[in-house]
């Protein structure tokens, strides 16, 4: 077997235990150290958390690896679903992809309630406004609908791989199989899945930048400069959240723009898809932590070896505006 395969059979298992570990320090610090004043953005904490664990539980049963066939994508699963079948591997593979995209949705939707909170001070029309934002979650939703629609002839794609690239080593794989990504299905989940490429960063981008114009001294003069600061902060760190996935998507562009062009595919994109996945999942609960003050105040005091007072007191008006 090839280098670059024992390298991922023991990446897996370490990211899956690490990613664990750090969502479930999330958990915990959602549960033990959200003040009063925090206490509405559990509602945004808890399922975005859970969806991401529910991704990452996905990446590491398929441990994918996916190779381009003439009329197919097959897909070499190393992880557990490889024991229950193909069609059981396949269905992982949709659910990661539809957990992942719905957890960006989610960090969308924590950015619009918190820049509603800043534009409109009443409470009442912010989650108003918050409210109709769910029409976004329509489209994990149908995707993962369509992709229970979608045909798939395992034996075929088992067949042809092993014809167009004899030379690779199955045996690990067992009774693959895979899809064909000319399926109208499958084509329909693309183009919602690019849309969501360039929609993210870019009205993320535009909420932040509304957030930000509230934050100026002539707009929010009651605010403290220190408070005013951290908001900012604060603001940028969730845009930052937002811009995290790009990590995966855009380098899977390229590699797929470079396979056009030149028509080789690019050195191990076979294993880049659900390996670049695995990025933001490790990332997102560092980000939240140090983004989020009492969070971060509490792991400061752990590694300190200081007590922290559970459900400790945020200090401004300003903060309440952002995380009510």
């Amino acid at each position: 077997m090839e280098f670059v395969y024992y390298f991922f059979h023991y990446y897996w298992p370490v990211f899956f235990m690490s990613c664990s570990s750090l969502f479930l320090i999330m958990f915990f610090l959602i549960h033990n150290f959200t003040t009063p004043l925090l206490k509405p953005l559990r509602f945004f904490l808890y399922p975005a958390n859970a969806v991401m664990m529910i991704s990452i539980t996905m990446a590491f049963v398929i441990q994918s690896r996916t190779v381009g066939n003439k009329q197919s994508t097959a897909l070499l699963c190393d992880g557990p679903c490889k024991y229950i079948g193909p069609n059981f591997c396949l269905h992982c593979y949709h659910l990661w992809r539809a957990f992942g995209i719905t957890a960006c949705v989610i960090n969308l939707h924590t950015m619009y309630y918190r820049t509603m909170c800043l534009v409109h001070l009443d409470s009442k029309k912010a989650h108003r406004w918050t409210l109709l934002y769910s029409v976004h979650y329509i489209f994990p939703f149908s995707s993962q609908i369509l992709m229970l629609t979608a045909p798939s002839n395992h034996a075929a794609v088992h067949n042809e791989t092993l014809i167009l690239h004899p030379e690779y080593d199955y045996t690990p794989y067992l009774d693959f199989g895979g899809f064909d990504p000319t399926e109208v299905v499958y084509q329909a989940r693309n183009w919602m899945f690019t849309i969501a490429t360039f929609y993210s960063p870019v009205i993320g981008s535009y909420w932040k930048h509304q957030a930000m114009k509230m934050l100026k001294v002539h707009m929010s003069p009651q605010t403290s400069p220190a408070s005013r600061v951290m908001l900012r902060t604060l603001m940028k760190g969730l845009n930052f959240q937002i811009l995290l996935p790009m990590i995966s998507y855009v380098p899977q562009q390229l590699a797929y723009l470079y396979k056009q062009v030149s028509g080789q595919e690019f050195p191990y994109s076979q294993y880049a898809g659900t390996f670049l996945g695995t990025l933001p999942c490790l990332l997102d609960p560092m980000v939240q932590i140090y983004f989020i003050t009492p969070y971060q105040n509490a792991v400061r005091r752990f590694l300190e070896c200081k007590t922290l007072p559970r459900g400790s007191p945020s200090y401004s008006w300003a903060s309440r505006v952002v995380t009510s």
